[in-house]
């Protein structure tokens, strides 16, 4: 199309809900979750699909009728053109012959870029209507390859389409498309082409199949099929969904269903949950605010939690793989798990260690402890504590993805994905420097378990707050400016925690190690090349988790002098009441190590020092 959408004429109407980003429009929409790809299908039905950048041979775009392709087999060709190589996924075609049987309406969306445009779409995806799948057939394309192509129409056509010219206004239709038996296969298909009836049947030796003369390039829908309309079920769901309830009858504030987007009552913009206690417009002409901020979730819920969860086999399967070496310890109450990671391309050299502190109840009840960290997070994170998502890949664009969870850094700088700002660690709450203090005891601790060197005092804080279903994928902390020790204190929900190889070093990505971590547990992973070798994800199990993880930021390492000298001083710890400091004199360090063994995953329990001593271990 020569034309493109800014220089068509306008719609007589708007959009009922718009977005400028997918991962918006896919967070708001209940009938449009696809990220990627064009259509969305849940439990084996279409629910949605999007018409944008890419369109296919005899695809037509009406005010009443789609006819559309069904995506799938196209691969970019070597001029970065789109072509189809092979048959669509069967999947899709099936999910939508159920619709059609069922009579389900389907959300369509239009994207500014399709190519069939007649009017200017103001917006990068605009919602159209409820559609229903009137017919389905198959085609051959261009090339020779078997297409399958769907018929829709508006579900309900009693307001004109917003996306038509003044001058499209039509009324209502009696034609109908005639229906013919094929001799050879016996199964019917409507007359849908302008020259005439053919079998439609893909199995059929007579599949598409013209008479003489018929040139396929100039194919055309015959005004019949194309004006006949078919009654159609209400849809059972708006357009626009409507604003949850606040607060929700039996919701805390961080259960998944607080945690999708909103379309804008008042522009009708599709937005993404940025902050943690409400929903905010990125598009400034709009002031719309709708204030959620979380309710305390008891820590008895939070065992609760970890009861049903240690239920499951799939959260109390430890996976360990039979090179890593196990050692146990315990200290100040705590017992440590500490797992000795090996090179993957060569077992018998220790690159880094994973330490887990399992804590206690007495333990975490205690003042300054985490059941206390807990509440009063909980308290600070539903004011200006700061929680927002930040962008993970492509920051500005229509395609731009926010992470799985809020962030909030503290002290020195630290860049994730893209940089996020850090406040001084002097207007951090006490629970924070609580935190910070208990983390560097850990950190100094299991790295004094590897006898390795001398352990570097964290400088930074990351908080991560976890709604329910949020997650963060597989990564790894390797950015230049960071030493070698990173800990994480984790508060509420149960989480899996995994390790895995690093395909583009060991060649495969075998998954190595899982560990679980419920609240008060801290983890500490010692070793620079780990991040060379292995990834790590987290997976909270519950409604809300807050993890607190330290590093030190090698500030040497920041070329920028200012930025430098600020994150010294953001770096400068506050002193705290003797309530936040860790560990007190009661805590004892009482560091056994008499009773420390090490042995290999596969072994037994027995002390297995001599053969240890033969693993070689590289500088951290």
């Amino acid at each position: 199309m020569a034309a493109t959408s800014s220089t068509l004429p306008a719609p007589i109407g708007s959009p009922p809900v718009w977005a400028e980003n997918r991962q918006a429009l896919c967070d708001a929409l209940p009938y449009f979750k696809a990220h990627e790809g064009s259509v969305y299908t849940k439990d084996k039905l279409i629910k949605g699909m999007l018409l944008n950048a890419f369109s296919s041979v005899r695809d037509y775009l009406g005010a009443e009728v789609i006819i559309t392709t069904l995506g799938g087999g196209r691969e970019k060709n070597s001029q970065g053109n789109l072509v189809r190589v092979k048959q669509a996924r069967p999947f899709v075609l099936e999910s939508c012959l159920t619709a059609m049987k069922s009579g389900t309406p389907i959300g369509i969306i239009l994207g500014k870029h399709y190519p069939g445009l007649s009017v200017e779409m103001k917006h990068a995806f605009n919602v159209l209507a409820f559609f229903s799948i009137t017919d389905v057939w198959s085609e051959k394309d261009e090339r020779g390859f078997v297409i399958h192509k769907i018929r829709l129409e508006k579900t309900d056509r009693s307001v004109p389409s917003w996306w038509q010219l003044k001058s499209e206004l039509t009324i209502a239709s009696k034609h109908a498309s005639s229906l013919v038996w094929c001799v050879d296969c016996h199964q019917g298909s409507k007359t849908v082409f302008s020259c005439g009836w053919i079998c439609l049947n893909q199995k059929c030796a007579k599949f598409f199949t013209f008479p003489a003369g018929v040139d396929t390039s100039q194919l055309t829908y015959s005004e019949d099929f194309l004006l006949e309309r078919t009654s159609h079920q209400a849809p059972q769901q708006p357009l626009q969904p409507p604003l949850p309830d606040i607060p929700m009858p039996g919701f805390l504030g961080t259960e998944k269903a607080m945690r999708d987007g909103i379309v804008c009552p008042e522009c009708h913009r599709c937005a993404r949950r940025v902050d943690w206690t409400k929903w905010t417009y990125e598009d400034p002409l709009c002031h719309f605010t709708l204030f959620a901020p979380p309710l305390p979730l008891p820590l008895i819920e939070i065992y609760v939690e970890e009861v049903e969860q240690r239920q499951k086999r799939t959260f109390e399967s430890k996976i360990l793989d039979e090179h890593i070496l196990e050692a146990r310890s315990k200290s100040n109450g705590y017992a440590i798990e500490q797992y000795l990671l090996p090179d993957p391309l060569n077992a018998c050299v220790i690159i880094g260690s994973v330490t887990v502190f399992r804590t206690t109840r007495a333990i975490n009840s205690c003042e300054g402890a985490p059941d206390r960290m807990w509440d009063l997070l909980q308290h600070d994170t539903a004011k200006n504590f700061g929680f927002k998502r930040q962008p993970a890949i492509h920051p500005g664009l229509p395609t731009e993805k926010l992470t799985r969870n809020f962030l909030q850094n503290w002290g020195a700088p630290y860049k994730f994905a893209v940089n996020v700002h850090s406040r001084p660690f002097s207007e951090a709450p006490d629970s924070l420097i609580g935190a910070l203090k208990r983390m560097q005891w850990a950190g100094r601790t299991s790295v004094d378990m590897t006898n390795d060197t001398d352990f570097v005092d964290f400088n930074e804080l990351l908080s991560i707050g976890y709604m329910e279903e949020d997650k963060i994928n597989y990564h790894d902390d390797g950015e230049d400016t960071l030493g070698p020790t990173v800990a994480t204190l984790s508060l509420g929900s149960p989480a899996l925690m995994s390790f895995k190889m690093k395909k583009s070093y060991a060649g495969g990505d075998k998954k190595v190690l899982q560990l679980t971590m419920c609240h008060g547990d801290l983890v500490v992973m010692h070793g620079t090349r780990i991040h060379q070798a292995y990834l790590h994800k987290v997976e909270p199990k519950g409604k809300r988790r807050f993890a607190l993880t330290c590093r030190n930021i090698v500030l040497e390492n920041i070329k920028d002098d200012d930025v430098r000298a600020e994150a010294a001083k953001n770096s400068i710890v506050p002193k705290v009441s003797r309530f936040w400091s860790y560990p007190k004199a009661e805590d004892g360090e009482d560091h056994e190590t008499s009773g420390r063994s090490l042995k290999r995953a596969n072994d037994d329990a027995q002390t297995t020092t001599s053969r240890t001593a033969k693993r070689s271990k590289t500088n951290a």
